[in-house]
Protein backbone atom coordinates (compact mmCIF):
# COMPACT_ATOMS: atom_id res chain seq x y z
CA UNK A 1 0.00 0.00 0.00
CA UNK A 2 1.23 3.47 -0.76
CA UNK A 3 0.60 7.19 0.10
CA UNK A 4 -0.82 9.11 -2.35
CA UNK A 5 -1.86 12.18 -2.75
CA UNK A 6 -3.35 13.82 -5.68
CA UNK A 7 -3.09 17.77 -6.04
CA UNK A 8 -6.45 18.68 -7.92
CA UNK A 9 -9.79 17.89 -7.19
CA UNK A 10 -11.00 18.59 -10.55
CA UNK A 11 -12.44 15.83 -12.85
CA UNK A 12 -9.11 13.99 -14.25
CA UNK A 13 -7.19 14.19 -11.11
CA UNK A 14 -11.01 12.92 -8.58
CA UNK A 15 -11.46 10.04 -11.24
CA UNK A 16 -7.60 8.74 -11.09
CA UNK A 17 -8.32 8.44 -7.72
CA UNK A 18 -11.03 5.89 -7.77
CA UNK A 19 -8.93 3.14 -9.30
CA UNK A 20 -6.12 4.39 -6.86
CA UNK A 21 -8.25 4.04 -4.01
CA UNK A 22 -7.89 0.72 -4.53
CA UNK A 23 -4.95 -0.82 -2.06
CA UNK A 24 -3.95 2.33 -1.34
CA UNK A 25 -4.19 5.64 0.87
CA UNK A 26 -5.56 8.51 -0.98
CA UNK A 27 -5.31 12.04 -0.09
CA UNK A 28 -6.94 14.79 -2.52
CA UNK A 29 -6.34 18.02 -2.19
CA UNK A 30 -8.45 20.11 -4.50
CA UNK A 31 -6.66 23.48 -5.92
CA UNK A 32 -7.76 27.11 -4.86
CA UNK A 33 -10.28 26.75 -7.23
CA UNK A 34 -11.65 23.58 -5.89
CA UNK A 35 -13.21 24.49 -2.71
CA UNK A 36 -17.02 23.98 -3.66
CA UNK A 37 -15.98 20.31 -4.98
CA UNK A 38 -14.55 19.56 -1.65
CA UNK A 39 -16.89 20.31 0.17
CA UNK A 40 -19.70 18.67 -1.82
CA UNK A 41 -17.48 15.35 -1.72
CA UNK A 42 -17.30 15.65 2.16
CA UNK A 43 -20.96 16.57 2.52
CA UNK A 44 -22.02 13.72 0.08
CA UNK A 45 -19.30 12.21 -1.52
CA UNK A 46 -20.81 13.19 -4.60
CA UNK A 47 -18.31 14.97 -7.36
CA UNK A 48 -20.02 17.77 -8.95
CA UNK A 49 -18.61 17.59 -11.86
CA UNK A 50 -18.26 13.54 -12.71
CA UNK A 51 -21.59 13.33 -11.70
CA UNK A 52 -20.92 10.36 -9.00
CA UNK A 53 -19.57 9.09 -5.51
CA UNK A 54 -15.95 9.19 -5.06
CA UNK A 55 -14.84 5.63 -2.74
CA UNK A 56 -15.43 6.63 1.20
CA UNK A 57 -12.04 6.20 2.00
CA UNK A 58 -10.56 8.93 -0.49
CA UNK A 59 -9.43 12.01 2.04
CA UNK A 60 -10.79 14.94 0.89
CA UNK A 61 -8.70 18.29 1.15
CA UNK A 62 -9.04 22.31 0.59
CA UNK A 63 -5.96 24.12 -0.41
CA UNK A 64 -5.81 26.62 2.37
CA UNK A 65 -6.04 23.65 5.26
CA UNK A 66 -3.06 22.77 6.63
CA UNK A 67 -1.87 19.64 4.39
CA UNK A 68 1.86 19.74 5.66
CA UNK A 69 1.88 16.15 7.37
CA UNK A 70 -0.16 14.20 4.37
CA UNK A 71 2.17 16.05 1.46
CA UNK A 72 5.25 15.05 3.79
CA UNK A 73 4.47 11.46 4.43
CA UNK A 74 3.53 10.86 0.92
CA UNK A 75 5.00 8.30 -1.54
CA UNK A 76 3.73 9.56 -4.51
CA UNK A 77 2.49 12.72 -5.48
CA UNK A 78 0.29 12.99 -8.66
CA UNK A 79 -0.13 16.38 -10.07
CA UNK A 80 -3.52 17.01 -11.76
CA UNK A 81 -4.42 20.14 -11.47
CA UNK A 82 -5.28 22.05 -15.25
CA UNK A 83 -2.26 24.24 -16.81
CA UNK A 84 -2.71 27.15 -14.95
CA UNK A 85 -2.34 25.70 -11.67
CA UNK A 86 0.80 23.52 -12.18
CA UNK A 87 3.35 26.29 -10.49
CA UNK A 88 0.54 26.18 -7.52
CA UNK A 89 1.16 22.56 -6.92
CA UNK A 90 5.00 22.82 -7.14
CA UNK A 91 4.98 25.60 -4.79
CA UNK A 92 3.42 23.24 -2.30
CA UNK A 93 5.57 20.10 -2.77
CA UNK A 94 8.37 22.62 -2.57
CA UNK A 95 6.86 24.59 0.34
CA UNK A 96 6.33 21.50 2.44
CA UNK A 97 9.40 20.22 1.55
CA UNK A 98 7.96 17.10 0.61
CA UNK A 99 10.28 14.17 -1.49
CA UNK A 100 7.94 11.49 -2.38
CA UNK A 101 9.44 8.51 -4.05
CA UNK A 102 7.69 9.36 -7.19
CA UNK A 103 5.75 12.40 -8.91
CA UNK A 104 3.39 11.90 -11.27
CA UNK A 105 2.02 14.10 -14.21
CA UNK A 106 -1.61 14.36 -16.00
CA UNK A 107 -1.37 18.13 -16.58
CA UNK A 108 -0.68 18.46 -20.38
CA UNK A 109 0.86 21.55 -22.07
CA UNK A 110 3.62 23.38 -23.70
CA UNK A 111 6.20 26.13 -21.79
CA UNK A 112 7.85 28.48 -23.34
CA UNK A 113 11.77 28.82 -22.34
CA UNK A 114 14.00 31.40 -21.23
CA UNK A 115 14.40 31.80 -25.21
CA UNK A 116 10.99 31.91 -27.05
CA UNK A 117 12.47 30.80 -30.58
CA UNK A 118 13.85 28.18 -29.07
CA UNK A 119 12.11 24.48 -28.95
CA UNK A 120 9.25 24.81 -25.74
CA UNK A 121 9.83 22.68 -23.09
CA UNK A 122 6.92 20.18 -22.29
CA UNK A 123 5.65 20.29 -18.34
CA UNK A 124 7.79 17.34 -17.64
CA UNK A 125 11.07 19.10 -18.43
CA UNK A 126 9.49 22.20 -16.69
CA UNK A 127 8.57 20.50 -13.28
CA UNK A 128 12.35 18.65 -13.78
CA UNK A 129 13.58 21.93 -13.37
CA UNK A 130 11.23 23.28 -10.77
CA UNK A 131 11.27 19.89 -8.22
CA UNK A 132 14.76 19.19 -5.81
CA UNK A 133 13.26 15.51 -6.76
CA UNK A 134 15.08 13.56 -8.99
CA UNK A 135 14.55 12.96 -12.36
CA UNK A 136 14.36 9.44 -12.85
CA UNK A 137 11.57 9.60 -9.86
CA UNK A 138 9.04 11.57 -12.16
CA UNK A 139 6.64 9.85 -14.22
CA UNK A 140 4.15 10.86 -17.13
CA UNK A 141 0.79 9.85 -17.66
CA UNK A 142 -0.50 9.53 -21.16
CA UNK A 143 -3.21 8.23 -23.22
CA UNK A 144 -7.00 7.90 -24.17
CA UNK A 145 -8.41 8.54 -20.89
CA UNK A 146 -11.35 10.55 -20.63
CA UNK A 147 -12.28 11.15 -16.55
CA UNK A 148 -15.84 10.49 -16.65
CA UNK A 149 -15.29 7.20 -18.28
CA UNK A 150 -12.30 6.22 -15.82
CA UNK A 151 -14.47 7.11 -13.36
CA UNK A 152 -17.09 4.74 -14.27
CA UNK A 153 -14.69 2.31 -14.18
CA UNK A 154 -14.78 1.35 -18.14
CA UNK A 155 -11.81 -0.53 -19.91
CA UNK A 156 -9.11 2.30 -20.51
CA UNK A 157 -6.02 2.01 -21.23
CA UNK A 158 -2.85 4.59 -20.62
CA UNK A 159 1.00 4.69 -20.60
CA UNK A 160 3.46 6.00 -18.06
CA UNK A 161 6.52 6.93 -19.31
CA UNK A 162 9.74 7.79 -17.03
CA UNK A 163 13.41 7.99 -17.42
CA UNK A 164 13.77 5.49 -15.27
CA UNK A 165 11.81 1.94 -16.27
CA UNK A 166 11.48 0.60 -12.80
CA UNK A 167 10.05 4.13 -11.20
CA UNK A 168 7.43 3.84 -14.19
CA UNK A 169 6.45 -0.17 -13.40
CA UNK A 170 6.37 0.95 -9.91
CA UNK A 171 3.79 3.20 -9.73
CA UNK A 172 1.92 1.01 -12.76
CA UNK A 173 2.09 -1.60 -9.96
CA UNK A 174 0.10 0.46 -7.21
CA UNK A 175 -2.57 2.32 -10.26
CA UNK A 176 -3.27 -0.75 -12.28
CA UNK A 177 -6.60 -2.63 -11.73
CA UNK A 178 -8.62 -5.07 -13.93
CA UNK A 179 -9.96 -2.30 -16.15
CA UNK A 180 -7.11 0.84 -15.82
CA UNK A 181 -4.38 -0.65 -17.85
CA UNK A 182 -1.31 0.43 -18.11
CA UNK A 183 1.98 0.08 -20.59
CA UNK A 184 5.43 1.64 -19.42
CA UNK A 185 8.18 2.85 -21.23
CA UNK A 186 11.20 5.02 -21.18
CA UNK A 187 10.23 7.99 -23.88
CA UNK A 188 9.43 10.39 -20.97
CA UNK A 189 9.81 13.52 -22.78
CA UNK A 190 8.35 12.36 -25.99
CA UNK A 191 5.18 10.96 -24.51
CA UNK A 192 4.48 14.33 -22.97
CA UNK A 193 4.89 16.18 -26.11
CA UNK A 194 2.78 14.05 -27.37
CA UNK A 195 -0.27 14.13 -24.71
CA UNK A 196 0.08 18.14 -25.57
CA UNK A 197 0.50 18.06 -29.36
CA UNK A 198 -2.90 15.62 -29.89
CA UNK A 199 -5.15 19.02 -28.46
CA UNK A 200 -3.32 20.91 -30.82
CA UNK A 201 -3.58 18.41 -33.89
CA UNK A 202 -7.22 18.07 -32.45
CA UNK A 203 -7.93 21.37 -33.34
CA UNK A 204 -7.17 21.13 -37.54
CA UNK A 205 -8.22 17.38 -37.78
CA UNK A 206 -12.08 18.34 -36.23
CA UNK A 207 -12.26 20.93 -38.62
CA UNK A 208 -13.17 18.11 -41.12
CA UNK A 209 -16.11 17.64 -39.23
CA UNK A 210 -17.80 21.02 -40.33
CA UNK A 211 -15.74 21.40 -43.25
CA UNK A 212 -17.56 19.13 -45.39
CA UNK A 213 -21.33 17.83 -45.33
CA UNK A 214 -22.42 14.39 -47.12
CA UNK A 215 -26.49 13.33 -46.56
CA UNK A 216 -26.88 15.24 -43.57
CA UNK A 217 -23.47 13.81 -42.27
CA UNK A 218 -19.56 14.36 -42.06
CA UNK A 219 -17.72 12.57 -44.81
CA UNK A 220 -15.28 10.19 -43.57
CA UNK A 221 -12.45 10.34 -45.91
CA UNK A 222 -11.18 13.54 -44.89
CA UNK A 223 -11.06 13.35 -41.42
CA UNK A 224 -9.30 10.20 -42.11
CA UNK A 225 -6.69 11.94 -44.00
CA UNK A 226 -6.04 14.61 -41.82
CA UNK A 227 -5.89 12.33 -38.62
CA UNK A 228 -3.25 10.07 -40.49
CA UNK A 229 -1.52 13.26 -40.89
CA UNK A 230 -1.78 14.72 -37.74
CA UNK A 231 -0.21 11.71 -36.38
CA UNK A 232 2.59 11.66 -38.16
CA UNK A 233 3.20 15.35 -37.94
CA UNK A 234 2.96 14.70 -34.07
CA UNK A 235 6.02 12.22 -34.42
CA UNK A 236 8.30 14.84 -36.11
CA UNK A 237 7.04 17.76 -33.37
CA UNK A 238 7.48 15.27 -30.31
CA UNK A 239 11.03 14.14 -31.65
CA UNK A 240 11.96 18.17 -32.35
CA UNK A 241 10.74 19.11 -28.50
CA UNK A 242 12.68 16.42 -27.10
CA UNK A 243 15.80 16.77 -29.01
CA UNK A 244 15.53 13.20 -29.43
CA UNK A 245 18.89 11.17 -30.40
CA UNK A 246 17.97 7.64 -28.66
CA UNK A 247 16.53 4.62 -28.59
CA UNK A 248 13.37 4.02 -26.81
CA UNK A 249 12.07 1.06 -24.99
CA UNK A 250 8.59 0.21 -24.61
CA UNK A 251 7.43 -2.42 -21.99
CA UNK A 252 5.18 -5.06 -24.01
CA UNK A 253 4.14 -8.17 -21.96
CA UNK A 254 6.63 -9.57 -20.35
CA UNK A 255 8.93 -8.33 -23.30
CA UNK A 256 11.26 -5.06 -23.62
CA UNK A 257 11.49 -3.17 -26.88
CA UNK A 258 13.38 -0.72 -28.38
CA UNK A 259 11.40 1.70 -30.57
CA UNK A 260 13.16 4.85 -32.43
CA UNK A 261 12.11 8.26 -30.88
CA UNK A 262 8.82 9.55 -31.84
CA UNK A 263 7.42 6.57 -31.60
CA UNK A 264 4.82 7.43 -28.72
CA UNK A 265 3.26 9.42 -31.79
CA UNK A 266 1.72 6.02 -32.60
CA UNK A 267 0.68 4.33 -29.45
CA UNK A 268 -1.43 5.53 -26.92
CA UNK A 269 0.01 9.04 -25.88
CA UNK A 270 -0.35 10.38 -29.24
CA UNK A 271 -2.48 8.38 -31.85
CA UNK A 272 -4.86 6.77 -28.87
CA UNK A 273 -5.18 10.00 -27.36
CA UNK A 274 -5.97 12.40 -30.42
CA UNK A 275 -9.13 9.80 -31.52
CA UNK A 276 -10.61 10.39 -28.15
CA UNK A 277 -9.70 13.94 -27.99
CA UNK A 278 -11.46 14.44 -31.67
CA UNK A 279 -14.25 12.15 -30.60
CA UNK A 280 -15.39 15.24 -27.89
CA UNK A 281 -14.22 18.04 -25.97
CA UNK A 282 -13.58 22.02 -25.70
CA UNK A 283 -10.36 21.29 -28.50
CA UNK A 284 -13.02 19.40 -31.10
CA UNK A 285 -15.33 21.84 -30.51
CA UNK A 286 -13.25 24.72 -31.93
CA UNK A 287 -12.02 22.86 -34.49
CA UNK A 288 -15.55 21.89 -35.77
CA UNK A 289 -16.75 25.68 -35.56
CA UNK A 290 -13.02 26.75 -37.39
CA UNK A 291 -14.34 24.47 -40.10
CA UNK A 292 -17.43 26.57 -40.56
CA UNK A 293 -15.17 29.38 -41.39
CA UNK A 294 -15.06 31.02 -38.58
CA UNK A 295 -11.93 32.79 -37.00
CA UNK A 296 -10.39 32.23 -33.77
CA UNK A 297 -10.18 35.47 -32.31
CA UNK A 298 -14.14 35.76 -32.85
CA UNK A 299 -14.91 32.53 -31.15
CA UNK A 300 -12.72 33.18 -28.10
CA UNK A 301 -14.95 36.22 -27.96
CA UNK A 302 -18.51 34.63 -28.51
CA UNK A 303 -19.50 31.32 -28.44
CA UNK A 304 -16.19 30.07 -26.77
CA UNK A 305 -15.65 33.01 -24.54
CA UNK A 306 -14.11 32.09 -21.20
CA UNK A 307 -12.84 28.09 -22.08
CA UNK A 308 -9.65 27.46 -21.67
CA UNK A 309 -8.35 25.87 -25.13
CA UNK A 310 -5.32 23.71 -24.74
CA UNK A 311 -4.99 23.39 -27.72
CA UNK A 312 -4.66 26.67 -28.27
CA UNK A 313 -2.57 27.20 -25.72
CA UNK A 314 0.01 24.74 -26.92
CA UNK A 315 0.15 26.76 -30.55
CA UNK A 316 0.84 29.77 -28.82
CA UNK A 317 3.45 28.49 -27.32
CA UNK A 318 4.90 26.05 -30.36
CA UNK A 319 4.33 29.23 -32.65
CA UNK A 320 8.04 31.06 -32.11
CA UNK A 321 10.07 27.94 -31.88
CA UNK A 322 8.43 26.53 -34.60
CA UNK A 323 9.09 29.28 -37.25
CA UNK A 324 12.94 29.92 -36.27
CA UNK A 325 13.45 25.81 -36.43
CA UNK A 326 11.72 26.11 -40.18
CA UNK A 327 13.93 29.13 -40.95
CA UNK A 328 17.03 27.37 -40.25
CA UNK A 329 16.36 23.94 -41.28
CA UNK A 330 15.49 21.86 -38.30
CA UNK A 331 12.30 21.62 -39.59
CA UNK A 332 11.03 21.08 -42.85
CA UNK A 333 7.11 22.55 -43.45
CA UNK A 334 6.59 20.87 -46.37
CA UNK A 335 6.55 17.55 -44.30
CA UNK A 336 4.52 19.54 -41.75
CA UNK A 337 1.53 21.24 -43.87
CA UNK A 338 -1.52 20.49 -40.72
CA UNK A 339 0.57 22.11 -38.50
CA UNK A 340 1.07 25.19 -40.34
CA UNK A 341 -2.35 25.55 -41.34
CA UNK A 342 -3.30 25.54 -37.41
CA UNK A 343 -0.65 27.51 -36.57
CA UNK A 344 -1.83 30.35 -39.37
CA UNK A 345 -5.32 30.27 -37.76
CA UNK A 346 -3.98 30.40 -34.21
CA UNK A 347 -1.01 33.41 -34.97
CA UNK A 348 -2.53 35.48 -37.70
CA UNK A 349 -6.12 34.74 -37.04
CA UNK A 350 -6.86 33.25 -40.52
CA UNK A 351 -9.81 31.00 -41.29
CA UNK A 352 -8.65 27.40 -40.99
CA UNK A 353 -7.97 25.90 -44.51
CA UNK A 354 -6.11 23.26 -45.23
CA UNK A 355 -5.42 21.98 -49.14
CA UNK A 356 -5.26 18.73 -49.31
CA UNK A 357 -2.88 18.43 -51.90
CA UNK A 358 0.00 19.48 -49.87
CA UNK A 359 -0.47 15.74 -48.61
CA UNK A 360 2.85 13.95 -49.67
CA UNK A 361 1.50 11.79 -52.15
Amino acid sequence: MAKIVIFGAGVMGSALSIPAAIGNDITLIGSPLDDDIVESVRRTRHHPSLKLRLPDTVAMSCASENNESVVQNADVIIIGVSSPGVKWALDEIEGYQARPDIVALVTKGLVSGSNPSDPPQTYAQYIDSELTVPAGRIVGIGGPCIARELALEYPTRVSFASNDIIVAKKLRDYLQTDYYRVTTNTDFTGLEACAALKNFMCIGVSAMLSAYELDGDYPKNPLAALFNQAVREIAILSQWISHAAFVTSFDIGNDTASIQPGSSAFDLAGMGDLHVTVGGGRNSRLGQLLGTGERLQRLMRTSMSGVTVEGVDTGRQLLPGFRKACAEGDLDSTELPLTCAILATIGEDEPFKFDFKLLPG
